[in-house]
């Protein structure tokens, strides 16, 4: 699966590169339903199933998304319309790499109306050593690793982790002597045995929340921390 994502993100580059070469011109194509010959249902089709996957909401046919979607075109036509629009404006940026002063945050009232966009706030970036983050970063920790492997690995960066937290509940602390017992543990057993995570067979990883320290004892604010150990 992960190749074949690879390969359209490949193909979608290119065919952005091409199209800034290009002199063309977008224009609306109006939604019609009952047309087998636009695509216009296989495409809305295999996007809603997409989502409907990440969300592991229940899959369904063409002609069931036929059936929805011909109840819901006065949406279709007004507000979703609108931020779909506001949001496709800013996925053509996305695509060609632009720069963060080029994108835009859209507001947009239709009882009014109004429309006002407003340049984005970059995110705040943390830097530690030779590195630095933001909000939107995820550190990934490949295998079925234990407590201390995943103290360990943080070692490697120069930094100290005292908490490991999944939701509510903390999986290790080191200033409780009975948390040394779980140091050769699995995360993975840790966080269904104590944080009660329910992991579904089809996912891959889980995240934790670790609070860290310099060599100096000062507090350093790490990205969330994804553990696939599947």
């Amino acid at each position: 699966d992960e190749s074949v994502i690879l390969n359209l993100i490949e193909k979608l580059e290119q065919g952005s590169h091409d199209l800034r070469k290009a002199d063309l011109r977008l224009n609306p194509i109006h939604f019609e339903k009952d047309d087998d010959t636009n695509f216009h249902m296989e495409a809305i089709t295999a996007l809603a199933n997409m989502r409907a996957r990440n969300y592991e909401i229940t899959e369904v046919d063409k002609l069931k998304a036929k059936f929805i979607a011909g109840r819901i075109i006065p949406a279709i036509a007004t507000t979703t319309a609108l931020a779909t629009g506001f949001v496709c404006l800013e996925m053509y940026k996305v695509i060609q790499n632009k720069k963060i002063e080029d994108y835009r945050n859209a507001f947009g009232n239709l009882a009014l109306p109004l429309f006002a966009l407003a340049e984005p706030i970059p995110p705040k970036r943390e830097t530690f050593k030779d590195m630095a983050w933001s909000l939107w970063d995820r550190w990934i920790i490949e295998g079925d690793v234990t407590v201390q492997e995943v103290l360990d690995w943080l070692k490697e960066k120069e930094l100290t982790a005292y908490s490991i937290s999944c939701g509510q509940s903390l999986i290790y602390n080191n200033i409780f002597p009975k948390h040394k017992e779980r140091l050769n543990k699995k995360m993975s057993e840790l966080v269904v045995t104590i944080a009660k995570l329910e992991i579904p067979a089809s996912r891959k990883h889980f995240d934790v929340v670790i609070a860290c320290e310099d060599d100096e004892g000062e507090d350093v604010d790490v990205p969330l921390v994804s553990i696939k150990f599947r």
